[in-house]
């Protein structure tokens, strides 16, 4: 529970520096009619040509959700109905608390470049990112999130995005995160520019395992045993096995297989 504590502390911090960024169009006056007078099917209609997904339209102006739709239900557990009401909230429910952290931040950073573009090249900007979706039973889909802005205030400010997800469990096994810009205001020359440095998330995620935890996980993932990482380390063995059962647990693995996998997945190694 402590670390809950402690990640729900960078989370908050994270959302804060966040919510300056994506609520810039916030009380703009011309915002409510070009509001009323926007259509999400024509946006829609494009990404039926692509593949199944679902989606759910923000107004990060007011950090809510005013619509979802597609077979939610079917690859959530959650209704329509719920995804409007809970809102931003359900972040908690349907991600890892590190993919939280890793949204708001990647986000905060997606709306910086977007700014420090001409107004013109902001439509065609877009930001990308793959997660472990936590189902309402508990399972979990491995998403590809999409994030577009749809709607703008005169001053180019976003205040609408659709957010496309797509299950690409089957596609990537390995499910390996990624948080990515793309930017195709140049249709000739596109852009993709990542947002994830597992240096930026050190303050967040190195807390989970300790630091001579960690430098026994590394020798681990290069095939050394526990003599050979006690040989090295100048321990004993029984620390090691110590700290190989610690990783497990904060980790929560049944092998150190799965361990290393995880945090080869994760970028701690």
């Amino acid at each position: 529970m402590k670390l809950d504590n402690f990640l729900f502390r960078k989370i908050s911090q994270s959302f804060q520096e966040f919510s300056l960024y994506s609520q810039k169009s916030l009380g703009k006056a011309e915002a409510l009619q070009r509001k009323k007078e926007f259509d999400l099917n024509n946006y829609l209609r494009v990404f039926h040509a692509f593949d199944t997904y679902f989606y759910s339209l923000a107004d990060i102006s007011t950090l809510t959700v005013i619509d979802a739709g597609g077979p939610i239900e079917q690859f959530t557990g959650y209704t329509k109905e719920e995804v409007i009401k809970r809102g931003y909230t359900l972040m908690l429910s349907i991600h890892h608390l590190k993919d939280t952290i890793r949204a708001t931040r990647g986000g905060t950073k997606y709306f910086k470049y977007l700014y420090a573009q001409e107004p013109e090249r902001r439509p065609y900007i877009k930001v990308n990112r793959t997660l472990d979706l936590i189902c309402k039973d508990g399972r979990k889909l491995f998403v590809l999130a999409q994030s577009i802005p749809v709607l703008f205030n005169e001053h180019m400010e976003p205040i609408y995005m659709l957010n496309i997800y797509s299950d690409i469990s089957d596609l990537q096994p390995s499910r390996q995160y990624s948080h990515y810009i793309i930017d195709s205001s140049d249709p000739e020359h596109p852009k993709k520019i990542s947002l994830f440095d597992k240096n930026d998330y050190s303050d967040c995620f190195q807390s989970a395992v300790s630091k001579s935890e960690m430098r026994v996980l590394e020798l681990i993932a290069k095939g050394m045993d526990s003599k050979l990482i006690a040989d090295q380390l100048f321990i004993s063995e029984h620390t090691v096995r110590t700290h190989r059962k610690n990783i497990l647990r904060k980790m929560e693995c049944s092998n150190m297989t799965e361990v290393v996998k995880k945090a080869l997945v994760e970028g701690w190694l």
